[in-house]
């Protein structure tokens, strides 16, 4: 029986070449568990992690009836490489492409005489469907999310509809992957991302994930949720979740009953998160804190509330200083993300942005600069107001300007990127905190790497 081969290309993926960060791909996990479960055999290959020669990978790949390939925006060119050099290779294998970026772009890919399909949205249940057509000999006809061609002519089938019921999904296939070569700031890897919903009912401009995974909130179940905590403390000697909820603290009763259900099996187990400052108050935080959460990642992205308005962020200032404060008074650590280079936004206001990460003094800040991923209210705005400076995503890596500002030209937006970390990452309050917890090594590690050409 012939492979299902799952690729995750290696490309200029800026968090895991400059901070030497790389995680397992969730999604490949997700679609290479159901595939499996359906009877297929599944091979995964991260090439993020692997770097492959592409004779080596090729030759991996003759066994391989189909093969997908992921990709986030800054990958597409590389993963178009990926299936060119495959199809060239082996012509009758079966190529389709999914992730956010072909999800929102499928003709950029389609167009493509290398590339058989693209995947939309959600994978699991296409990719299934798929696999079971291709190896029957049928046409991908009648299969939600596909855009497919034959005989060169392309066809767009119906949207995908959601997965109700995320309880149904398997848990992602980790032993597929290449554990051992995964790592954070250069040590092996005891995080596991376990992602317990799905869905977001904002609208940020800058965000495409309620596009993608649709602004309705589907949740798993407590039970479920902690049974796969369990699971990977015991097969893989995880010691930290890092959940990828968008936001994991939306539903205040389900985060009650995973920190209950947590404690109720005496897992000793830290976990982190992310949650909008305004979803959070002290009471649901020592509840957290007491079953093991240890950090929480906040989205201020800026200080001023008319830049806040344009990204319609649908927050506060005073929410975000009051959440991380919280944060801080019951013990977990914070960290925040800021944006900077809007296309309306001043030179004043960014140091503004800056000023207010010095305030909240949070454990850590990431800066980036706007994107305007496709998919994004931002994106489009971008093309109809001719703002994009490039449409080469390989720059889009959110350490790049490629949008344009009113005020400022791009390397004065780079080089405010770069003093916006200097400047928090310097301060002596912040190194004396590190020297005591002896992290100052890695942190300077981080900051070599961001600054090195």
């Amino acid at each position: 029986m012939s492979y299902v081969t799952l690729i995750n290309p290696n490309a200029n993926v800026e968090v895991v070449k400059r901070l030497d960060i790389s995680t397992p791909p969730l999604g490949l996990g997700y679609l290479a568990a159901v595939l499996r479960n359906a009877g297929f055999k599944v091979r995964i290959i991260d090439d993020l992690v692997e770097n492959l020669t592409f004779e080596k990978l090729i030759s991996k790949l003759k066994d391989s009836f189909l093969v997908g390939i992921t990709s986030t925006t800054p990958t597409f060119s590389a993963a178009l490489n990926y299936a060119k050099r495959i199809k060239s290779a082996l012509p009758n294998i079966f190529v389709i492409l999914g992730g956010v970026h072909v999800s929102f772009r499928p003709f950029d890919a389609i167009g493509k005489d290398f590339v058989d399909a693209v995947c939309i949205g959600e994978g699991e249940k296409t990719i299934v469907e798929v696999a079971e057509k291709v190896e029957s000999g049928k046409s991908l006809e009648g299969v939600e999310g596909v855009v497919w061609k034959k005989n060169g002519k392309i066809f767009q089938n119906q949207p995908p509809s959601f997965i109700e019921d995320l309880d149904s999904l398997p848990y992602p296939a980790y032993d597929l992957m290449p554990l051992d070569k995964y790592t954070v700031l250069g040590k092996r890897l005891k995080h596991f991302p376990l992602i317990s919903s799905r869905g977001c009912p904002f609208s940020c401009s800058y965000c495409s994930s309620s596009a993608f995974m649709g602004k309705k909130f589907r949740a798993r179940s407590a039970k479920n949720v902690v049974d796969e905590i369990e699971w990977l403390c015991s097969d893989f000697k995880a010691k930290h979740i890092a959940f990828s909820d968008d936001n994991f603290t939306l539903s205040r009763r389900r985060v009650e009953e995973i920190c209950d259900e947590i404690k109720k099996r005496n897992l000793d187990i830290k976990w982190s998160c992310s949650s909008r400052v305004n979803n959070v108050d002290e009471e649901i935080l020592r509840k957290m804190k007491d079953a093991g959460c240890s950090a929480i990642y906040f989205g201020v992205e800026a200080a001023s509330n008319r830049i806040l308005d344009y990204y319609r962020k649908n927050l506060k200032i005073e929410e975000a200083i009051k959440a991380v404060k919280l944060a801080k008074k019951v013990g977990i650590s914070t960290i925040c993300s800021f944006i900077i280079g809007a296309p309306i936004e001043t030179k004043e206001e960014i140091m503004k942005t800056l000023k207010l990460a010095i305030k909240l003094d949070p454990d850590y800040a990431q800066f980036s600069v706007l994107t305007p991923y496709p998919g994004t209210e931002i994106f489009e705005l971008a093309k109809k107001e001719n703002l994009l400076i490039s449409e080469n995503f390989d720059d889009y890596t959110a350490g790049k300007p490629v949008i344009k500002n009113l005020y400022l030209n791009s390397k004065e937006i780079a080089k405010l990127l770069k003093y916006c970390y200097l400047r928090f990452y310097l301060r002596p309050k912040f190194i004396l905190r590190e020297l005591k917890k002896g992290n100052i090594s890695t942190v300077f590690g981080v900051l070599k790497s961001f600054f090195k050409k």
